[in-house]
């Protein structure tokens, strides 16, 4: 009986070491931190006409960069994905055709600090020569490191179609 319950306090004493001995990490440290630079939070975007989309990025665990997924999608409705800059937002609506745009890029891991440019053109009109919904849009921004934290930011714009 004693062999007993010492061969099943053997695998929990196992896992109090091997705690022990686990290096504990403060993540909100290590997450990557993002500027946005471009393009500013509540700023006008305009259809079919090239815009820079600048982030600047660092990684203070400094064990290099990893991967950066961003996409846009309609806030019609004036949904939140935290805390960001909010800015005034037209009246809500029923998205009818909105746009939508994903993107995912590797990011140099020899790095621990990078300023990533994009240019964008949000297209008029879809595939089928329908117009696009303009109005309140929005970038959700994932940042990831070589050792798998990450950042997530959110960025409020307007798309509007520019009058001639």
């Amino acid at each position: 009986m004693r062999y007993i319950k010492l061969f099943l306090l053997a695998p929990v004493m196992m896992l109090f070491v091997i705690a022990g001995c686990v290096d504990e990490k403060d993540t909100e440290e290590l997450q990557p931190v993002v500027k946005l630079l471009l393009p500013l939070p509540c700023d006008t975007i305009y259809f079919d006409e090239p815009f820079t989309f600048m982030l600047e990025i660092e990684d203070p665990g400094r064990s290099g960069l990893g991967n950066l997924s961003f996409d846009a999608h309609n806030n019609f409705n004036h949904h939140s994905h935290g805390s960001h800059i909010s800015c005034p937002m037209g009246e809500q609506k029923d998205p009818v055709n909105p746009w939508s745009g994903v993107w995912i890029r590797n990011l140099p891991s020899d790095k621990t600090e990078y300023v990533f440019q994009k240019e964008i053109t949000i297209p008029a009109l879809d595939e089928e020569d329908n117009p696009h919904d303009y109005g309140d849009y929005h970038f959700h921004i994932y940042v990831t490191n070589q050792d798998g934290f990450q950042t997530f930011t959110t960025l409020d714009f307007k798309v509007l179609t520019r009058e001639e």
